[in-house]
């Protein structure tokens, strides 16, 4: 009950509130399972240091974000939310679940909208625990929060090249390897990547990458990531559909506002 001074109400201060314990992430599921493939050799990157730096420049250099359990399509959505919201401060980035608050490495630039991705796909029915396997639900989450997203089948290099020299970063589908790079698993590690830039050194066409499970650049040989991209036939992920030829493989998803 609020006391009076006179006939004025006065409502006592709230207690102070106490901060929220720091959470630790859950792993992704598929940085510590095991699954037969074979993985491509590492490339060396800091040859490529100068290459990669001047491809970020003219390309679309996203911010990183570091997922928690099996919900890399959703922050390598962020990131390119992230991009558009660090160019024009009227784009949303949400967060992607509210223990983001509290993880310093799962975003770094501060949301404008209370509204979570984790939330609205699972309204939506795009997703159970976090997993995004359909590539058209990753646009129409994109357009939820107010961006255009197209999806681009039967993917090539080509197409990404003319994504990222539009400036836009490219959310595609891979099998990662054991140490976050492309491997062939046929889709037993599906996971999102967001193609930030790409360039030619020595006559080798080369992509500058990130996704979730760092936040990081890494640079691959496009051949190598193509291949990877083009062999997801199948997962076993609880709830993912079987075959992931239609709905996963191949695909692009470009979003921008």
């Amino acid at each position: 009950m609020p006391r009076r001074i006179g006939s004025r109400p006065v409502t006592p201060p709230a207690a102070p509130r106490r901060p929220a314990k720091p959470r630790v992430a859950k792993p992704d599921p598929l940085a510590v399972s095991i699954a037969n493939g074979t993985s491509f050799n590492v490339v060396d990157r800091a040859a490529l240091t100068q290459k990669m730096t001047e491809a970020l420049k003219v390309g679309a250099d996203v911010p990183g974000r570091v997922q928690d359990g099996p919900t890399c399509g959703l922050y390598a959505l962020g990131m390119v939310m992230d991009f558009w919201d660090k160019k024009n401060k009227t784009n949303l980035n949400p967060l992607v679940e509210d223990a983001d608050e509290w993880r310093s490495d799962s975003h770094s630039r501060k949301e404008d909208t209370h509204q979570r991705m984790l939330d609205v796909a699972k309204e939506n029915h795009w997703t159970t625990q976090g997993e995004m396997f359909h590539a058209d639900d990753m646009a129409k989450l994109a357009e939820k929060f107010g961006y255009h997203a197209t999806v681009k089948s039967n993917l090539t290099l080509a197409d990404i090249k003319a994504c990222v020299a539009r400036h836009h970063p490219a959310l595609v589908a891979f099998d990662v390897d054991p140490v976050g790079n492309p491997g062939l698993y046929g889709g037993k590690r599906a996971h999102w990547a967001v193609i930030e830039g790409t360039f030619k050194k020595d006559g080798v066409d080369y992509l500058v990458a990130t996704h979730g499970w760092t936040g990081k650049e890494y640079v691959w040989k496009a051949a190598d990531f193509m291949a990877s991209v083009n062999q997801l036939n199948a997962s076993d992920f609880p709830g993912a559909p079987a075959d992931i030829t239609g709905c996963l493989r191949g695909k692009l998803v470009e979003v921008h506002p």
